[in-house]
């Protein structure tokens, strides 16, 4: 059996130690910044949205939430509006991001909804009514998943 001399065992000790040291600071310094991003709710929109831009960014916001959080399409998805202001922020459950990219699309003369862009038909809303002037939109998911969502609103005017 050999015995270390208690200089040697000193050595390791603080080898050791620094090394938990360096460890320690390195996984608090991850839990720091990993609390730090993980609140911070991302809202991107671009493209072209309309002379309606607002409402159209809210509703599309609605809806895409709607299908996010509970699975709704279509007429199932109610209670949207235009004109309120929580859907300026994002309202995914477990999910801090959410993209709107807009596309004018070509005028359809059965005034019909625009055809969906991306793999999931959300929603049509007729902006401002079906009268000559007006937005007709189609809300459509691009993808999405654990840390949030990207939408396609495809529209044309009446």
């Amino acid at each position: 059996m050999s015995q270390t001399s208690p200089s040697s065992r000193t050595k390791r000790l603080k080898k050791t130690a620094a090394r938990f040291g360096t460890v320690a600071a390195a996984s608090g310094l991850l839990a720091a910044v990993g609390a730090g991003t993980a609140s911070a709710d991302t809202f991107t929109v671009s493209g072209d949205l309309s002379w309606r831009a607002t409402e159209v960014k809210r509703l599309a916001n609605c809806a895409g939430t709607a299908w996010y959080n509970d699975s709704k399409v279509g007429d199932a998805i109610t209670g949207c509006s235009g004109s309120d202001a929580k859907w300026d922020s994002v309202q995914l459950k477990a999910a801090s991001l959410l993209t709107i990219d807009g596309r004018k699309v070509a005028y359809r003369s059965d005034q019909s909804c625009p055809p969906k862009r991306g793999f999931q038909y959300v929603k049509c809303y007729y902006v401002g009514g079906k009268t000559k002037g007006n937005p007709v939109i189609t809300v459509s998911v691009i993808s999405y998943g654990l840390g949030g969502m990207d939408l396609a609103v495809d529209w044309y005017y009446i």
